[in-house]
């Protein structure tokens, strides 16, 4: 009856969970069962073999000592009631955990492979899983804790090992399992609050400045309220209030057989009780990793109550696309109040150099993934990364060196065009780094540099170039960094185009309204020209911009190209914009085209001794240099300039272009880092050529220093531009030797510094630093 089974389970939930078997029915060998049961404590594994005319099968699970003991002396023949005829061949047993995986004349779990994880979806508690799944040598196990209505619930299983490259070590951990079972029992199914003795763990405090100490204590359940470093791969994503509807408590990475069976939070100080070799090393603190919009604010909470009410009526009546008003001009704020870090000293206001960043990434060409993202990070002292995949709840835990350090991601986070997806990676450090993108297919084949959140800010207009085929758009992707962010496009298209979205189409001059949560991510996309199109948010976004593939210019016949370059930039915002620039040449190219792009109505550009107005925000003018000269641009309000590459005929077959964004005189600094890519050769033929690119007042030429050598050390030369009734130097370096290279004033003027490179097939660009 009802009554009699709850009392069965009640004292059956207060025992030991004691030996771990694996349990199945008719698989065709012991070792492809997946599921597990715990066993009695006068129980043991087994494993049958069964011969009928559907062939050959086992079954697997506990028994009784006595009774496994008996059948495995003879052999017993069957007959079920539908005339099938089964022979009990064979019956072993074991004591064990797990040892049922091979018996009966089959072989065991082969010891190379890839680790044994929990899976399961959606249970109440971590040990109520009773399922295992074999993962990938690529992969590591996970374990993900979610709050829904209150509620705790767990899913366990395999996770790529590049969305969490820093785990916790458990070798030992089945060993440790089956003890811990028998200790926990009772409370586990009590309470999520697991029984704690004590042991030893590798602590954290963590003082007021931004560096971390480590120490050593001991804990109890009550003894301390000292917050346990967890395991690399560890997540904490803090406790929202009761009225969120969902949140993930807990995230953990770890690399050992069926090591995913709870998961450690900074609230709680809990061990398996006798899991004395768990590896437990230094994580990013948890409060940076759960404010970050730390370094922002906001300035929707500094707007006028107009603003607000204007705003706060747009948010609430946000469903989709159709019934949502941007609002009038003037009322959207167009800048955010910058709180720049401490790095900032030596070039005198906020740069791209930050503790903050939030990424995104595009397909490649055809809409494929990259082969290979990497994050090139360079720091100036010792320091450690966290990097939070909210697809995936994930986390990267990794210690920075002094000087270069480059982290692989997953390819498969690149966005898809028009729809909302959490594709965003929130990159948070505990020094001051400088981040760069490179993205590999074949070769090198985009990159650029990433700003940090003190940079981002609510206006940016953007640059691509236009798809010369039917299969490969031009893009504009945008990454929110706090929840409810209104995200309005006031599109620019070329002639008559248009694109579509949730059925209707949208032209030039039209509005694509959409609201973002915190870490998601947006794409337009269109076999058009975005140029021009301005992006105008409530809270600072990320944007980033340029085409999966094209051709440079666009060609009469699509079907004569050989290969077409993947152009991406991060967007600059408008607040960051200058006025004067010099657009370098470039070597490797005859000619090369700039765009002009108008922030504000009524913009008078000068380039050269030519002088044109744009007339409207998002006007823009193309124009081509030749014979390699650089080129110098004045205009009365902030412009955006982007030179773009030209896809050139070489002597073996199609170089690809390439995007970079023109930094302004106003945005150049005193230092940089930058690390020199080493791609592979495409073949024997040809080689993957660098350069750096350095702009800098002609009389200061002699205080610049490439690793402490001046330019003329290295195959390099020298070109003068007037700007403004000012000389400036144009100096081009090919950089041979791959690796971390340090270029600064001695006499600490600014200047701007350029790095892009060509294969034949291949290119890349960007501004190696820009102050924001």
């Amino acid at each position: 009856d009802v009554i009699g089974a709850c009392i069965f389970f009640s004292i059956a939930v207060t025992q030991g969970l004691g030996l771990m078997c694996l349990q199945c029915v008719n698989v065709i060998q012991p070792r492809h069962c997946h599921g597990i049961t715990y066993c009695a404590d006068n129980e043991v594994c087994y494993v049958e073999k069964i011969i009928s005319t559907d062939g050959i099968r086992y079954n697997s699970g506990c028994r009784e000592k006595g009774i496994c003991k008996v059948q495995n002396s003879s052999s017993t023949t069957l007959t079920s009631g539908d005339g099938l005829i089964q022979t009990y061949a064979c019956t072993d047993c074991c004591q064990s955990d797990l040892c049922n995986s091979e018996g009966c004349g089959e072989p065991g779990i082969p010891s190379t492979r890839g680790p044994m994880c929990f899976g399961c979806s959606q249970i109440r508690n971590a040990t109520d899983c009773r399922t295992i799944t074999y993962c990938r040598q690529t992969e590591v196990c996970h374990i993900t804790e979610e709050v829904e209505f209150g509620d705790k619930v767990y899913s366990t299983g395999c996770v790529h090992s590049q969305l969490c490259s820093s785990v916790a070590s458990r070798q030992n951990a089945i060993s440790d399992l089956s003890l811990w079972h028998t200790f926990t029992r009772a409370s586990t199914v009590a309470s999520t609050s697991m029984s704690t003795t004590t042991s030893q763990a590798q602590t954290t405090t963590f003082p007021t400045s931004s560096r971390k100490t480590h120490t050593h204590a001991t804990h109890t359940k009550h003894t301390t309220k000292q917050a346990v470093t967890p395991p690399m791969g560890v997540v904490v994503v803090g406790r929202r209030l009761a009225l969120h509807k969902r949140y993930v408590d807990c995230s953990q990475c770890c690399h050992g057989d069926l090591c995913n069976y709870e998961c450690h939070r900074l609230d709680k100080a809990t061990t398996p009780s006798s899991s004395k070799s768990t590896a437990y090393l230094p994580t990013i603190h948890p409060t940076q990793i759960f404010h970050p919009s730390s370094s922002i604010q906001n300035t929707w909470q500094q707007s006028s109550p107009t603003t607000q009410a204007t705003m706060q009526q747009s948010s609430s009546t946000t469903q989709g696309i159709s019934n949502f008003t941007i609002p009038t001009a003037g009322t959207v704020p167009l800048t955010s109040t910058i709180s720049p870090t401490s790095s900032q000293t030596q070039n005198n206001g906020p740069d791209s150099t930050g503790q903050e960043f939030l990424l995104a990434f595009s397909k490649h060409e055809n809409g494929n993934d990259a082969d290979n993202i990497s994050l090139l990070v360079t720091s100036p002292e010792n320091g450690h990364i966290s990097l939070y995949i909210p697809e995936n709840n994930a986390y990267i835990n990794k210690t920075l060196t002094k000087g270069e350090n480059i982290i692989g991601l997953d390819p498969h986070l690149t966005v898809d065009n028009l729809q909302k997806e959490n594709k965003s990676v929130h990159v948070l450090t505990d020094v001051n780094v400088t981040l760069h993108v490179q993205e590999y297919r074949n070769v090198f084949d985009t990159g650029f540099l990433a700003l940090p959140t003190h940079c981002l800010s609510t206006k940016y207009i953007v640059s691509t170039e236009p798809a010369f085929d039917g299969a490969n758009p031009a893009y504009v992707t945008v990454a929110a960094l706090k929840d409810n962010t209104i995200l309005s496009f006031k599109l620019k298209l070329s002639g008559n185009d248009t694109i579509e979205f949730k059925g209707r189409q949208y032209g030039d001059g039209d509005f694509l309204n959409i609201s973002l949560g915190r870490y998601e991510t947006f794409q337009i996309a269109g076999l058009t020209d975005f140029t021009g199109t301005i992006v105008q948010s409530s809270n600072p976004v990320s944007v980033l911009s340029g085409n999966t593939a094209t051709v440079v210019p666009k060609p009469v016949d699509p079907s004569n190209i050989f290969d077409a370059q993947t152009l991406s930039q991060m967007i600059p915002s408008v607040p960051s914009l200058g006025k004067q620039f010099i657009v370098p040449k470039l070597q490797d190219r005859h000619s090369f085209y700039y765009k002009i792009i108008a922030s504000s109505p009524n913009t008078h550009v000068t380039v050269g001794n030519r002088d044109t107005t744009l007339q409207n925000e998002g006007s823009f003018q193309t124009l081509e240099s030749f014979n390699g000269r650089s080129v110098n641009i004045s205009s009365d309000k902030p412009v955006l300039v982007v030179q773009v590459a030209k896809t050139m005929q070489s002597h073996y077959d199609t170089a690809s272009g390439a995007m970079i964004v023109t930094p302004s005189v106003e945005q150049y600094r005193s230092d940089y880092d930058v690390i020199i890519p080493d791609p592979p050769k495409r073949n024997l033929q040809t080689k993957y050529r660098t350069y750096l690119t350095i702009i800098t007042n002609s009389s200061e030429v002699d205080n610049i220093n490439i690793d402490g050598k001046k330019y003329d050390a290295f195959n390099s030369n020298l070109q003068t531009v007037h700007l403004n009734g000012k000389s400036y130097s144009v100096i081009s370096l090919e950089m041979d030797d791959p690796g971390l290279h340090k270029v600064n004033s001695s006499s600490g003027s600014k200047f701007g510094l350029i790095t892009y490179g060509f294969d034949y097939a291949q290119g890349y660009g960007y501004p190696v630093g820009l102050k924001c």
